[in-house]
């Protein structure tokens, strides 16, 4: 078993749930991770659930209690299973998720897909549902079969609660197969999936409460793990999907005197490969990579090399140490064009609309807006409605900005559920004049489905609605402000006008 005898009884005690929701796999997978220690073992994702026969079928409970966080029983979590992070999913285009949802917790959670091109309606990607304490529900989720392979992830949205219950534990990957894994360069390559977020103990040694840690005394885990380790023979090339699955974090990725070969984003491959020193990654940001190591034993390092927020300065840490040991291995490379980009992109454009993110304090309270308004008090009348089949274009402008009456400068990072889209400009913006300037074309390259704005700054992207109706969301991905306001919705709507299914209601409506 290799716990000891006080983490396994504080195992027991937090997460009896775990092991009639995944049997003794869920007992393995812990034992595995108390022995790693900090400072210690393999950057292990920890339990992986795959489908078979077309289909996925899990269980996964809210468990609030104790779980092993860097091989140390920590009480205070709400965890998937007791997993922290929670287990991986893997899925293949065409598969069925069958995913049974106990909330063990004290308040109302569900269920998101992040990133994943699946119907908003019923008992799929549909964020309106709501999943009260000690209730079961049944979710279904059909992906089709022409969906991109990559790193996507899921965890709660219910409105209000998604930053505090993300924070707790409840984030995992979701990984589907295909993409730029099967390409002949890839296939066959030593693969890791790191999945970061943010979290720390409290005076007591407990789980500290949601927005009570500084910047500076957030601890930053690497599937679970504080600075764990991978091993990577001189010259060997190596396939890393990343991802940042936490709640407020914003990274810049660097390895020490390597770089990056960008293959993945946001869980599809990109059509143009491109080198990168660093990776820029909001909340909710998603790679995969190509690392390959120097020829030469030695010790180097994935750093967070600090990043700028605005209002949060996140300090540069050691992430993991890349242990380069062994007998020379041979590289890969991969071409620069890998794909053509969809025909959609210049199609039409059926409609432009143009969005405003800004902030304010009210009696004391931090607001977050999108065009003056917060999800919260959205109307009908304010709902986007989209047709099925027809190109967008949107700009997404920042104003949360001192300059724009906002107390502090803060960036955004952008989300869209159901469908990705294409970047095809940025540059500044001023809040005052209206005026754009520094306008440059965006590379062609890839899809999005999470994007950072900058103060003073703008974002243009295109997007096609191409297969569900239904009713879903956009919103800053920093789930502090999604929380308190800065969400929109959209309806994508058929020939007939008929979009939002049954149940998802706006806040207002209920």
């Amino acid at each position: 078993m290799n716990l000891s005898r006080r983490q396994l009884i504080a195992v027991l005690a937090g997460g009896a749930g775990t092991f009639a929701a995944t049997g003794t796999g869920a007992l393995g997978a812990l034992g595995a991770r108390a022995l790693q220690g900090t400072d210690q073992g393999p950057a292990s994702i920890g339990e992986v659930l795959r489908s078979a026969n077309g289909e996925l079928r899990v269980q996964l409970v809210v468990n609030p209690g104790t779980a092993i966080v860097d091989g140390s029983a920590v009480a205070g979590l709400s965890t998937y299973n007791g997993e922290f992070p929670a287990p991986t999913l893997v899925v293949r285009p065409g598969d069925r998720m069958r995913i049974r949802l106990i909330n063990n917790g004290s308040t109302i959670t569900n269920l998101h897909f992040h990133g994943m091109h699946v119907s908003p309606r019923g008992h799929q990607d549909n964020v309106f549902l709501e999943v009260d304490p000690g209730e079961v529900h049944e979710y279904d989720v059909k992906i089709p079969k022409n969906h991109p392979g990559g790193l996507f992830w899921y965890h709660p949205h219910y409105h209000t609660e998604s930053g505090p219950q993300v924070w707790s534990g409840l984030s995992g990957l979701i990984i589907v197969e295909g993409g730029a894994s099967l390409l002949p360069q890839v296939r066959g390559l030593r693969r890791h999936s790191l999945a970061l977020r943010e979290g720390g103990l409290g005076p007591d040694g407990s789980w500290a409460d949601y927005t009570t840690l500084s910047t500076d005394a957030t601890e930053l885990y690497v599937n679970g793990m504080l600075n764990p380790r991978i091993s990577i023979r001189p010259g060997e090339t190596q396939f890393w999907q990343i991802g940042n699955i936490g709640v407020a974090t914003y990274y810049e990725l660097g390895l020490d005197d390597h770089e990056f070969t960008v293959v993945e984003e946001d869980g599809a491959m990109v059509w143009r490969t491109w080198q990168a020193d660093t990776l820029i990654m909001p909340p909710g940001k998603r790679y995969g990579v190509l690392v390959t190591a120097r020829r030469g034993r030695g010790t180097v390092r994935l750093r967070q090399l600090g990043y700028d927020q605005g209002k949060a300065q996140w300090p540069a840490r050691p992430l993991m140490r890349m242990r380069i040991t062994g007998d020379q291995d041979r590289s890969v490379s991969v071409p620069t064009h890998l794909a053509d980009p969809p025909g959609w992109l210049t199609a039409k454009i059926a409609n432009r609309r143009v969005l405003t993110l800004s902030q304010d304090i009210v009696e004391g309270d931090s607001q977050f807006y999108i065009d003056g308004l917060i999800f919260d008090e959205l109307t009908f009348k304010d709902v986007i409605k989209v047709r099925l089949g027809t190109t967008e274009e949107w700009v997404i402008r920042n104003a949360s900005s001192k300059m724009a009456g906002s107390p502090e400068n803060e960036e955004h990072p952008f989300h869209i559920h159901v469908n990705d889209f294409v970047v095809v400009e940025r540059g500044d913006w001023d809040p005052l004049t209206n005026k754009m300037s520094n306008r440059k074309a965006a590379p062609m390259r890839s899809y999005s489905d999470t994007e950072t704005i900058p103060w003073n700054a703008y974002m243009r992207f295109r997007t096609h609605f191409a297969d569900y109706t239904g009713r879903s969301v956009y919103h800053c991905h920093l789930l502090f402000h999604e929380d308190h306001g800065m969400m929109g919705a959209f309806d994508i709507v058929d020939a007939n006008g008929e979009g939002a299914g049954p149940g998802q209601h706006l806040p207002s409506h209920h």
